[in-house]
């Protein structure tokens, strides 16, 4: 009788297409894409991080409400990304976000349900992993997007500002649930869970002001000023992290801008033209302007940067086969010399990624640009007490399909 023997390498990999295809065809995913979710409000969080210091219980159910939240949005992103055409999903960078996905979606539903303080700080030792291992997937994603658009023929044909839209806005929402719990029994002063009650902008203008100033100085060479006017005692309950994010990229373009405008015109005795920051207060939000004289956006361009992957930086090195880069920064073709900690450049996320930022929280991002002089860009950020609620975007679109890929002549 014959006898097939499979070397210890490709039985792995036997194994391997055998687990994949029972993945494949597992209806869990599908099972959870079914399920409503819930709309996130903070006037949940906050009240759970009030309540919480005085009933730890209302811990105990947080975690109940990440175990049963998080499978559901995550397979509706699963459910995305089957959906994508051919060439997008066979990516390894993609493929890569989906396996992520996937072994996060799988590792939570696996958990029993939290009924204890022991058993929740497992847990939540547990996630807070699973939101580390997912902070590589943005450059994974922005890689697979670069090589998929790319291809001949077929990358003029994808539509996927749709679809990064939704995934994007699905991540900060989940973000924002398992770091607003892993932070809820921290009990730091004047914050709840992940939100800070009373943010003061100006301190966090000049936290993103000085890291921005010294990437530009490390890539440039030099760095121009700031100058900040308005309502400086302005603050704000928000999420800290997110509004130094958007700083930091409105504060590097505007950098940028002016540096590559000017700085071959400069003598000893003209300096770079400012970029200038306004606070203004108002009783429902605050709105932040960020002039620059960086010779403003051609009208033909002002559509394209909120486009995901614009970007005006040439010569951006290829991503190897064996995974995305690991920082923003290698993917952006801007390493200098010195190897510097920060760069001024990205994969043409910036942008879009701030504005859908702001408008998790119910704000915006947008901008007036003045060609030949300079743009300003206004950042709006509703004050996040009472009656903001998340907008429901976490259902699975069925026109994703459709969205993804133009139709062939």
């Amino acid at each position: 009788m014959l006898q097939l023997r499979l070397r210890p390498s490709a039985l792995s990999s036997v194994q391997q297409h055998i687990h994949a295809g029972k993945r494949f065809y597992d209806s869990t995913v599908e099972k959870f894409v079914a399920q409503p979710t819930e709309a996130l409000s903070l006037q949940q969080m906050l009240e759970f991080g009030r309540a919480a210091l005085y009933d730890n219980t209302k811990i105990l159910e947080s975690a109940r409400i990440v175990q049963r939240e998080l499978p559901k949005r995550l397979a509706r992103r699963l459910m995305d990304l089957q959906f994508l055409p051919y060439i997008v999903v066979t990516n390894p960078h993609i493929k890569r976000v989906y396996d992520a996905y996937y072994h996060t979606f799988d590792t939570i539903i696996q958990q029993p349900l939290v009924q204890t303080h022991t058993e929740n700080e497992h847990f939540t030792v547990l996630l807070k992993r699973l939101v580390d291992e997912h902070a590589p997937m943005l450059d994974a994603l922005a890689a697979g997007l670069r090589e998929c658009s790319r291809k001949p023929f077929v990358g003029q044909k994808l539509h996927l500002d749709n679809f990064l839209d939704n995934m994007l806005h699905s991540r900060i929402s989940r973000r924002v649930i398992a770091e607003q719990h892993i932070n809820l029994a921290n009990r730091r002063p004047g914050f709840i869970g992940v939100i800070c009650t009373d943010l003061n902008i100006r301190e966090a203008i000049d936290f993103a002001v000085q890291r921005t100033k010294q990437a530009c100085t490390e890539t440039y060479g030099v760095t121009t000023e700031v100058l900040l006017s308005g309502d400086i005692s302005a603050t704000i309950p928000y999420i800290p992290t997110h509004l130094d994010y958007m700083l930091h990229e409105l504060l590097k373009n505007a950098m940028r801008a002016v540096v590559e405008r000017h700085h071959g015109h400069m003598s000893l005795h003209k300096l770079l033209p400012p970029v200038h920051v306004r606070i203004c207060a108002a009783a429902q939000d605050i709105t932040l302007r960020v002039s620059d004289q960086g010779g403003g956006i051609a009208d033909e361009s002002l559509d394209e940067v909120w486009r995901y992957g614009y970007t005006t930086i040439a010569d951006e090195p290829s991503v190897g086969a064996s995974g995305a880069a690991n920082s923003w920064a290698e993917m952006a073709g801007t390493t200098t010399p010195a190897g510097g900690r920060y760069r001024m450049g990205g994969l043409g996320f910036g942008l879009p990624l701030s504005r859908l930022y702001a408008r998790y929280f119910g704000g915006d991002l947008q901008l007036v640009s003045m060609p030949g002089y300079g743009a300003d860009a206004y950042l709006n950020l509703k004050r996040l007490e009472g009656e903001w609620q998340e907008h429901h975007v976490e259902e699975q679109s069925e026109s994703l399909l459709s969205d993804a890929v133009g139709h062939y002549p």
